[in-house]
């Protein structure tokens, strides 16, 4: 049964002993008034947050728990102290319940009469210190320096495996995804597994550096391009030449839809498999724009599309010859499309590991919920 308010305390009197009810009275009888469960409640005032079963979890628990994903918080939304005390607030909300779903986790292990030996309380302490501090002295070392002892550290490594097994036990144990219920999925979500169009796409990239101009850079790229259609190896001359992150791959992006190609790539829409495109230049200008120009098999340039920062088209227009001396590209790339791939639907067999483990997602939060609910359902649960 989940309680809440001064009401809780007679049910606890009832039903878990006088000895249990008067520890509350006195903790009740200490603690400050409760703050709201708002960040600068919690930021200002410690007391009593929940008391669950015969555990209680404080403020200071809480703001501990929450500190990183509020200072999280605070460096996104710094501009924005409406969506940061949103943000804060849900980290505080989330911390609480998942400080509460601890103990009431650690009570039923108790409860059920659980044991656990403190040699496998050393064991495992001892395999933290191998693989993580070397030795036990560097391991207290950085204890201390977060403010804990070691007592605090092996209670805490004590619980820690608790609860592992407890959620192995009530959760992953429990956890099945039949053949059936992937295919099931599968067919009631086909349009997630839809492509558009691919290529299979490379990409040849060459930067300019300070002190080279623009001009011997596309000389490179002309040079490279004459290799390619005299049948050197695209895929061989990227990974000679190109400083582009796929270097190693042979400047190979791998499948793109066409859709989701950016201005630059879209140029490869046209290209044949096994050809390879025309040089093309980018200029990056001091708006943020940037202008993509494309130059013919003779290294002169033809055309020029300019795009804003987020790869809207503003304007197109032949191009004059030496047009680029006025906005010279810092990068030029070449393209190239092995394979085209038409419009399709995944396959099940494409997708079945990946269905699989999204279920299995699924499935584990509703175990726990289902778990954690019924904890609560039996237990003494009173929020402040």
């Amino acid at each position: 049964m989940v309680l809440t308010g001064e009401r809780a305390v007679p049910s606890l009197c009832a039903c878990s002993g006088m000895k249990l009810f008067l520890a509350l009275i006195v903790v009740l009888a200490l603690a400050p008034t409760w703050p709201a469960k708002t960040a600068n409640s919690y930021e200002l005032i410690n007391g009593i947050a929940a008391i669950a079963n015969d555990s209680v979890i404080t403020i200071q628990d809480v703001r501990q728990a929450s500190a990183q994903a509020i200072d999280l918080a605070q460096r996104t939304y710094y501009n924005d102290p409406q969506q940061f005390r949103k943000k804060s607030d849900e980290a505080i909300s989330d911390a609480l319940e998942l400080l509460l779903e601890r103990q009431l986790i650690l009570f039923e292990f108790k409860s059920a009469g659980g044991n656990l030996p403190d040699s496998i309380i050393d064991d495992e302490i001892k395999d933290r210190v191998r693989q993580k501090w070397g030795d036990r002295a560097t391991l207290i070392k950085n204890l201390q320096a977060q403010g804990m002892t070691y007592e605090g550290y092996r209670q805490q490594t004590r619980e820690e495996i608790i609860l592992n097994y407890m959620d192995r036990k009530n959760v992953r144990e429990a956890l099945l995804i039949s053949p059936a219920k992937i295919e099931r999925f599968y067919e009631q979500n086909l349009s997630r597994y839809k492509l558009g169009q691919q290529i299979k796409l490379r990409m040849i990239t060459l930067n300019r550096t300070t002190g080279v101009s623009a001009d011997e850079i596309k000389a490179v790229a002309m040079d490279i391009r004459s290799k390619i259609t005299t049948g050197e190896s695209f895929a061989d001359l990227a990974a000679s030449y190109s400083e582009g992150a796929q270097r190693k791959e042979g400047g190979l992006l791998g499948w793109v839809q066409e859709s989701a190609l950016s201005p630059l790539s879209r140029i490869a829409v046209n290209l044949a498999p096994g050809t390879c495109s025309d040089v093309i230049g980018l200029a990056r200008q001091p708006d943020d724009s940037y202008w993509i120009l494309e130059y013919n098999g003779t290294g002169e340039l033809v055309k020029g599309r300019r795009f804003t920062s987020r790869d809207v088209l503003v304007e197109e227009k032949q191009m004059e010859k030496n047009a680029d001396a006025a906005m010279p590209p810092q990068t030029f790339y070449l393209l190239s499309v092995d394979e085209r791939q038409v419009a399709r639907t995944k396959l099940l067999d494409e997708v079945r590991d990946e269905i699989e483990k999204e279920l299995l997602v699924l499935e584990r939060s509703r175990l726990r919920k289902k778990w954690i609910d019924r904890l609560k359902n039996k237990s003494f649960v009173t929020y402040f």
